[in-house]
């Protein structure tokens, strides 16, 4: 008996020593990923570099976060308000950081040992002496498969680099619905003015017609005019019936984003809000670490490298630790008098020696997988430099075009109330009036038109060069990798 506990207490003592050895060897470190500039240098094709101002605008100071409050508009901080709690594409969204994190916990799981039980009951009937025999078993283990090479944290830091990216898209899906929500805010109170302007033509060309029927039957004018001004009143009331279309379109789609039914029934607002003052764009560098979805291109970079160094350090043998004991007992082993305890310890090691090609074909994908990783964050990268490059533009372009229209609609608007007085003084034909009045007409369009595009444009601005509609920077939300937390805000 002693001689037995002896040699299980040199079997514990071994497999002790050989587990302490390959924690001590698991203390290999992962490769050093490319830093944040030596990334840009990879994504962008050679020749390509970035400026150290905005071509557009050489101003540099730096951007500002909570430009939803610069609108001064407390309806539409609502009506963001009740989108961001609201809207169902930003919960699937959220949903989706929480699987993310979650697979970080399964993928690091394999790091740490797997223990297990195993409890059973058996009886078994003899017929023939009518008796019952029991048999049970107690046994637990423990299984590990130490971490020599690296490849398992390789795994882990992949899927953390994965899970801050889901949370870094979740943080640009918020910022992008708020934007998306002001701009369609602001796209229904256009809507809204643009049939305004529609029941006014409406009503204007009614009031002509009635006016070119008293000519007519005064004798002043012919038969052909009456019918000119009732051609434009009848387009006059197609294009209103269009806009009536529009408008409701515009109000479905935001309350959709709303979360409500597409009822059509939102109240819009009937004028728009003074533009906000100019936005600082900041320098294009800091661009890359301001807005979420670029910082999320670069982390999904970091999780392809992860992953492709897994995938070559598979290629290594891999070791495994198992340990098992419990108790044994049926009426066999009683009778014997017999009931063990068992106890063992197992030490294996797995060598892929060939397996088809296929390990080595994994490392081929992971590359291939981490080079595409590297091409889509060099394209969000140009992309967003030319978001931001457009958006300074717009923002002079769309001012000044909309100074020169407004000129145009009051020269227009005075044209008109003249050739109305000459029309009546039968000193200007009718066809020459309602050439002005279209004229007139499509120019105020084009002002209600322009007022929203310079609005739209500074929200887009806003989202482009990575500014927050919150007090909070837009990257906020996600913790180092070493935590792993997140909360969607």
């Amino acid at each position: 008996m002693k001689s037995n506990r002896s040699r299980l207490a040199v079997l514990w003592c071994g497999v002790f020593a050989m587990a302490l050895l390959m924690v001590l060897l698991t203390g290999c470190r992962l490769s050093k990923p490319p830093s944040h500039s030596q990334l840009v240098i990879n994504a962008l094709p050679a020749g390509t570099t970035v400026p150290p101002a905005w071509v557009t605008d050489r101003t540099t100071n730096e951007v500002a976060n909570n430009w939803l409050a610069t609108f001064h508009d407390p309806v539409l901080d609502v009506i963001v308000a009740e989108a961001l709690t609201n809207n169902l594409d930003l919960r699937a969204a959220a949903e989706r950081v929480e699987i993310a994190r979650q697979n970080v916990v399964v993928v690091g799981a394999s790091l740490k040992p797997q223990i297990g039980m195993n409890l059973g009951h058996r009886s078994t009937r003899d017929d023939g002496h009518d008796d019952w025999y029991q048999g049970r078993q107690g046994l637990a283990g423990v299984a590990w498969e130490p971490d020599v090479w690296g490849k398992l944290r390789a795994q882990k830091a992949g899927a953390q680099a994965g899970f801050e990216a889901t949370a870094l898209e979740y943080n640009f899906a918020r910022q992008s619905l708020a934007a998306t929500t002001a701009k369609s805010w602001y796209l229904a109170t256009e809507s809204s003015q643009l049939l305004a302007v529609a029941r006014e033509s409406v009503a204007i060309y009614s009031r002509l017609l009635d006016l070119v029927k008293i000519r007519r039957v005064a004798g002043k004018i012919a038969d052909l005019e009456v019918a000119e001004a009732k051609g434009n009143l009848d387009a006059a009331q197609s294009q209103l019936r269009a806009a009536q279309g529009a408008a409701s379109d515009a109000k479905r789609n935001l309350e959709v984003l709303l979360g409500r039914y597409p009822s059509a029934e939102l109240q819009v607002a009937e004028h728009y809000t003074p533009v906000p003052p100019p936005i600082q764009p900041g320098l294009p560098s800091s661009l890359l670490e301001r807005r979420p979805d670029l910082v999320a291109a670069e982390s999904q970079v970091l999780a392809a490298f992860r992953l492709q160094e897994a995938a070559r350090l598979a290629l290594l043998p891999s070791f495994s630790l198992n340990l098992d004991g419990g108790k044994l007992s049926d009426n066999l082993l009683s009778v014997l008098q017999v009931n063990p305890w068992m106890f063992s310890a197992a030490l294996g090691m797995y060598v892929p020696i060939y397996t088809g090609g296929a390990l080595r074909a994994e490392v081929k994908i992971a590359t291939a997988t981490q080079l595409q990783a590297v091409s889509v964050y060099g394209s969000a990268v140009l992309r967003a430099f030319r978001e931001v490059e457009n958006g300074l533009m717009n923002e002079n372009l769309l001012a000044e075009r909309l100074a020169f229209e407004q000129k145009v609609l009051n020269s227009n608007t005075e044209a008109v109330r003249i050739a109305r007085i000459q029309y009546e003084a039968g000193s200007m034909d009718l066809l020459s009036v309602l050439q002005l009045q279209e004229t007139q007409i499509r120019t105020q369009q084009n002002v209600i038109q322009l007022r929203n595009a310079q609005l739209a444009n500074h929200i887009n601005l806003h989202l482009a060069l990575g500014g927050s509609f919150e007090s909070a920077p837009a990257v906020a939300g996600v913790e180092s990798s070493s935590t792993g937390s997140f909360t969607p805000k």
